[in-house]
């Protein structure tokens, strides 16, 4: 068998120096502004950069409505939370179906899927009284238009010239409402997991239970699965790595931003040589954007890396064992069959 050649085309690395300078360069303003939860402004770009290789203002729009959208949702699922918890989960499920359906049809794909995922994260993180609520609204807002614009300006500096992929064929309604069906359940039950688990450090593990449902079946479930653990270890001991080779100087914010570039440029490139959506690479640089966003001098990566770790593998498992429960049901009925019933 012929191996693999090691280059990667220049249209490639285009898009692996973009996500990097993007990821960079938001990192660098929240820690030159010392502004509260960097991870916003370091993750955003990875996700709006490594998710769609080309710029369109509609897609900035997406990304930025979803935004205005999750707040909103968050506000008003504390608000049902307050006044009946059933209200609150109801709310949230309608939200979860509606945007698994928008991301089944396809135009709105990005919309619907960082919709789910920020409002998962905004709400567990508001339920806990030591967050501050409207920090963390102002951060995720602005840590998105900053996300917008460098995808914006880095587009300008290495545009893409890779033709775009054409739209596939509709899929069959059944398709669609399995994928809604399966998407909306599993997101409520982890939304009520983490809602009645004291898991105030754990946002990473809900992120990822959400994240693995964006295939929206099964068997991409269990393939989203391993690329999130396998990646997610890859940032982790890159991220260990930088706080052992710092050590005393996790202060120094251009030490701590030049092992960043290295890590997002390595990550970014193994995600691009991937050509694969959300697989390993990006996991990985998912992993170290969070990690390298809330490094604080004071910080103690050791203890944070190896829960998270741990807690997203743990979450991970128990959301397929759900898919699979929640898939065997939806394929007993012809309505929402995508698997030939087995007898």
């Amino acid at each position: 068998m012929a191996r693999q050649p090691l280059a990667i085309s220049e249209d490639a690395w285009r898009q692996a120096c973009r996500l990097t300078i993007g990821t960079l360069a938001g990192l660098a303003i929240a820690k030159a502004l010392d502004w509260p939860f960097g991870v916003f402004f370091a993750l955003y770009p990875v996700l709006l950069l490594g998710l769609v290789p080309f710029y369109k203002f509609r897609v900035a729009a997406q990304f930025i409505a979803s935004s205005v959208v999750s707040i909103a949702a968050a506000n008003v699922l504390a608000i049902l939370g307050n006044v009946s918890p059933v209200l609150a989960i109801c709310a949230f499920f309608l939200l979860a179906v509606f945007c698994f359906r928008l991301m089944a049809l396809g135009p709105f794909f990005l919309f619907g899927a960082l919709t789910m995922v920020s409002t998962s994260v905004l709400v567990h993180l508001a339920s806990y009284p030591f967050v501050p609520v409207r920090d963390l609204f102002a951060a995720q807002f602005i840590a998105t238009l900053i996300a917008a614009f460098l995808s914006a300006a880095v587009h300008a500096l290495l545009p893409e010239r890779r033709p775009m992929q054409p739209p596939g064929p509709p899929r069959p309604v059944p398709f669609v409402r399995h994928q809604m069906m399966l998407g909306g359940v599993c997101a409520t039950v982890s939304f009520v997991a983490f809602q009645l688990l004291d898991l105030s450090d754990s946002p990473s593990a809900q992120a990822a239970t959400v994240l693995i449902l964006f295939p929206m079946t099964l068997a991409g479930g269990r393939r989203a699965a391993w690329t999130r653990v396998v990646g997610t270890l890859l940032g982790t001991v890159f991220a260990l790595a930088v706080q052992l080779l710092l050590y005393t100087h996790l202060g120094n914010a251009v030490f701590v931003l030049a092992l960043y570039g290295i890590g997002a440029l390595l990550f970014a490139t193994m995600h691009v040589r991937e050509n694969a959506g959300p697989a390993v690479g990006l996991s990985a640089a998912t992993a170290i954007a969070v990690l390298m966003g809330q490094l604080a001098p004071s910080s103690d990566l050791y203890g944070v890396s190896l829960y998270r770790l741990s807690s997203v593998a743990v979450a991970i498992l128990a959301m397929l064992l759900c898919m699979f429960a929640v898939e065997t049901v939806l394929n007993r009925f012809a309505a929402t069959r995508i698997a030939p019933v087995r007898t």
